[in-house]
């Protein structure tokens, strides 16, 4: 059986992503059928085993103080030097248990005993060996998720109790939501691929059909990944575009190609400002997902019945916008719907709502993402989507040109319309889930934006000085998979949405010293910038110019910031080869 933390603890000390690859193909190549599919499930970023809905920081600390033995609070001090609270965890479970010999025979008669108290009221019995079995973890995961209050308190410390420190920091971030060993979701498929000596392109794709990397894994084993089925009611990772500066930029990378093989046009989409969603309709069933693949339904559910009476079936891409008047608002409006204080159907009235579909990712259950792009939108077209739902649905608005001039034309007409910009997509291209490729074009003329998670707060000035306007922002760091702070920037939102913000931050403070909070790193936001500069005492290496937070990005999580890697190619591209440093 495989021991998954001392699996997880020997990925993440792996510097090179090769080394990690190997790694996890040795692992897979040895385990039995059943180990395979949930040691695959585990280590996945997301899959069957992530948590729907992560545990609180909050919940986590006070059940790990709790199983340690250590005073409320104890936890926080030690995050605020680890940056991680499996680290810290895993340090508290370490200071507090130094125990050996009459001591330690002492302390596992106690966890016998609460564990027999714990069994005895909830029909969960846990593993007393240092770590959970790797088998048990569904069960655990599931007995923890259908607990609530000192019922589920009772079962996290009780789980925690017998764990070693490194078990204790998995578990936690298995709780939280991300293991942080810097296995992205393609480096998981290259240990597929090489445990199984499969190409690493339908591991992929059978991926992208099936949402499940442990059958997945399973397929690639018996050789059979030809079997994989489109499964409907997994979110797919959106397909975004790489921005551009001109019309003239697009006609140079996507028009000359595209007029000569069309006839001399090209076509481009209109760029709304909202939220990106995939809306999925089958077997009377409709469900909304967002670019962080979380569930949002429950905050459309005018779009999900709308989708149920056209009668469509498929999976379509595309965005929410918030509207007035059949015209398209900020983004800014939908914010309450995101954050779920527009509860009631009075306040869902008052922010009217459209889902906006410029893609068509399968229909019914035939996958269309290898059709080019013309072929999906033929398809997507005939489906009729808009047709009979009061402006619920529609269908991307789609111009034709032949120069940069007429380009530009559209880009000024989509602004007049309220839209963001334009989209210009290459007539032959498939669709990439996950990836941002030359084949999408997207024309904003607005100061470069990155997507970042705030891990520090602090009071602002003036006005604002008892708001928690000050953020220390964050991207994730690409082969560790710890967050790097890019440093600190302002909110340049209205006063409410500070306020609610800042009650937020109040609550899930994880460790404070004067005035600055360390957070929760769950609140994702967009940031607006001048340049990406060097900086020696930044933790990142970098630090943005004349950054301004812009907006809160509720359809993203925290594992979908900006990566390092990503900041270092923009200072590349912004410098060349000179390096300088900002001290």
């Amino acid at each position: 059986m495989i021991r998954w933390t001392h699996l997880a603890k020997r990925i993440e000390g792996a510097t090179r992503t090769s080394e990690k690859v190997n790694l996890l193909a040795d692992a897979l190549r040895n385990a039995s059928e059943e180990d395979l599919a949930i040691s695959c499930q585990l280590l996945a970023r997301r899959g069957p085993l992530s948590p729907s809905e992560p545990l609180s920081w909050a919940s986590i600390a006070k059940a790990v103080e709790e199983a340690a033995g250590a005073p409320a609070g104890s936890l926080a001090k030690l995050l605020d030097e680890a940056g991680d609270l499996g680290t810290a965890a895993a340090e508290l479970i370490e200071a507090e248990r130094p125990l050996a010999g009459a001591a330690l025979a002492a302390v596992e008669q106690e966890s016998q005993a609460r564990s027999d108290v714990i069994a005895q009221a909830t029909g969960v019995t846990p593993n007393l060996d240092a770590a959970p079995h790797l088998r048990e973890i569904p069960a655990l995961l599931a007995a923890i998720a259908a607990a609530s209050g000192q019922h589920r308190h009772d079962l996290l410390v009780q789980t925690f109790y017998g764990c070693s420190p490194t078990a204790t920091k998995y578990l936690v971030r298995l709780l939280t939501g991300d293991m942080r060993i810097g296995l992205r979701d393609g480096l998981l498929e290259a240990a597929i691929a090489t445990a199984f000596a499969v190409d690493q392109e339908e591991v992929h794709w059978a991926m992208t059909l099936e949402g499940d990397p442990g059958s997945v894994a399973c397929l690639a084993r018996r050789g059979a990944l030809s079997e994989a089925k489109f499964k409907p009611f997994h979110p797919i990772p959106a397909m975004l575009a790489a921005p551009v500066a001109s019309a003239t930029e697009i006609v140079e990378r996507i028009g000359r190609s595209e007029l000569e093989k069309s006839g001399g046009t090209m076509f481009v989409e209109d760029k709304y400002d909202g939220v990106r969603a995939q809306l999925h309709v089958a077997g009377g069933r409709a469900e909304i997902y967002a670019r962080d693949l979380r569930e949002v339904t429950v905050s459309f559910p005018e779009i999900a019945d709308a989708a149920l009476a056209s009668g469509a079936e498929g999976v379509f891409d595309g965005e929410i916008i918030a509207t007035e008047d059949g015209r398209p608002l900020p983004v800014a409006a939908l914010q309450s719907r995101l954050d779920g204080s527009a509860r009631t159907l009075g306040e869902r009235e008052r922010i009217p709502v459209a889902f906006v579909a410029f893609d068509l990712l399968a229909r019914g259950s035939e996958p269309l993402m290898r059709n080019t792009w013309s072929d999906r939108r033929t398809a997507l077209e005939a489906t009729k989507l808009g047709e009979q739902s009061g402006g619920l649905l529609q269908i991307a608005m789609l111009q034709e040109a032949r120069s940069g001039e007429e380009v530009e034309a559209a880009f000024i007409a989509a602004r007049m319309r309220g839209c963001e910009g334009l989209v210009a997509k290459a007539q032959g291209a498939p669709y990439l889930p996950g990836q941002r490729g030359s084949s999408w074009l997207k024309l904003k003329r607005s100061l470069d934006t990155i997507d970042c998670v705030i891990v520090g707060v602090e009071p602002g000035v003036g006005r604002r000085r008892e708001l928690l306007s000050e953020c220390t922002i964050a991207v994730r760091d690409d082969l560790s998979g710890r967050l790097a702070p890019l440093g600190r920037v302002s909110m340049g939102l209205d006063d409410a949405s500070l306020v609610q913000l800042s009650q937020w931050f109040e609550l899930h403070t994880v460790a404070q010293l004067g005035t600055y909070r360390s957070v929760q790193p769950s609140v994702v936001v967009e940031v607006s910038f001048d340049a990406v500069r060097r900086a020696e005492r930044s933790a990142s290496g970098f630090s943005l110019k004349s950054a301004r937070i812009v907006r809160v990005r509720n359809d993203l999580g925290p594992d979908q910031v900006a990566t390092l890697s990503a900041i270092e190619q923009r200072y590349r591209l912004g410098h060349g080869a000179q390096e300088h440093y900002d001290a």
